[in-house]
């Protein structure tokens, strides 16, 4: 149960440079924050060392993801760092591969990585499918845009509508489902919320996992102490706290711009590109017809592709005049869960020290 818990510390992350976002690295860069190379704090590092130390867990995840794999496909789980797997060294020399390419033909930038050829398969597939395969979602035509363009603070201002209007919250506890990829296993979670204060637990049977935003800094932590949170990290954090209830939306971002029209689910949907006060931008999904917020991605550069983090938002209910989505799916490479909201109460009293960060 331990090492589950910190894998999904390890892994929890959260725009490929999509609608030319500002990136999370460069970010930490212009706050003049040092950059620790992964050589620097990890063994045995022959082709990703150069690399900030703060990706090696992302790229690992995009590994995984794009071969539709396992940590002990290429590692002895009991020392990640050792050799002796064909497997490891064959990942090398296809790590390799891939900055060549990217080098010499696209001049650096990552245009290719693992996930070109291998796409969820162990073995890249040289022949093409003879099944035909029907042109839906990003492989298709997308939908015909408005007639006339919307304007991003109109459709804000539906979204804050369709939800419930400028209703503010001061308070909430919620109870939630922590659902896993499997369906089976489930973790009880609690949401406290408080003058723009949050702090989800989780349980996992005798272990927990407390994220919190006090309103100023994020932390997530256990019986154990604090997890170390990569800068994407934090800022996903800060922004659950920021997007928990709809009419909060302008404190989570300082500008919003319309970019085009898709379909999600068979359902057209208007998407807007979301820019953070400190020049961060996250793609925004607003239903055309309900104005409801259905969907959020924000992607991580790394070295080898961008490490995208998902949220959808569905199931919508009214509590105390007020919609929230009582259905919360969350989505990244090799790894994915399900949030089903079972109780919220309003305006309620909670003590301060629920949003206490931990000691050091």
């Amino acid at each position: 149960m331990k090492r589950k818990i910190q894998f999904a510390v390890m892994a929890l992350a959260v725009c490929v440079a999509v609608f030319g976002m500002s990136t999370y690295r460069n970010h930490a860069q212009t706050k003049g924050e040092q950059v620790v190379l992964a050589k620097d704090r990890f063994k045995n590092l022959k082709v990703l060392g150069d690399m900030p130390a703060d990706q090696l867990g992302k790229v690992m995840n995009i590994f995984a993801a794009s071969l539709n794999v396992n940590c002990s496909f290429c590692h002895y789980t009991d020392d990640f760092s050792k050799d002796g797997k064909e497997e490891k060294d064959t990942a090398r020399k296809m790590i390799s591969m891939v900055f060549s390419i990217n080098k010499e033909h696209f001049g650096g930038e990552t245009e290719v990585s693992c996930n070109t050829c291998h796409n969820g398969r162990m073995h890249p597939q040289s022949r093409p499918s003879l099944v035909p395969t029907e042109h839906v979602g990003s492989h298709g035509p997308r939908p015909e845009p408005p007639k006339t363009k919307p304007e991003a603070s109109d459709v804000i201002a539906k979204f804050v509508a369709a939800a419930g209007g400028a209703k503010e919250i001061d308070s909430a506890v919620i109870t939630a489902t922590r659902v896993e990829p499997d369906g089976k296993t489930t973790e009880p979670e609690t949401i406290s919320f408080k003058d723009g204060k949050y702090s989800l637990k989780t349980v996992y049977g005798k272990e927990w996992v407390s994220d919190l935003w006090d309103g100023t800094a994020a932390a997530k932590f256990g019986p154990g102490g604090s997890h170390r949170l990569h800068t994407d990290e934090a800022e996903q954090i800060k922004r659950e706290a920021q997007l928990l209830f709809p009419a909060a939306i302008g404190s989570a971002y300082s500008k919003f711009d319309y970019r085009f029209t898709n379909e999600i689910d068979g359902r057209k949907v208007l998407i807007l590109t979301g820019t953070t006060a400190e020049g961060l931008r996250e793609s925004l999904s607003f239903d055309e017809q309900t104005g409801l917020l259905v969907r959020r991605v924000a992607v991580t550069p790394t070295v080898l592709g961008g490490f995208v983090y998902q949220v959808d938002y569905s199931d919508y209910k009214d509590f105390g005049g007020v919609k929230i989505p009582t259905v919360v799916k969350y989505a990244m490479p090799n790894m994915s869960w399900t949030r089903k909201i079972v109780s919220v109460r309003t305006n309620v009293p909670i003590a301060d020290d629920v949003f206490a960060m931990p000691r050091s």
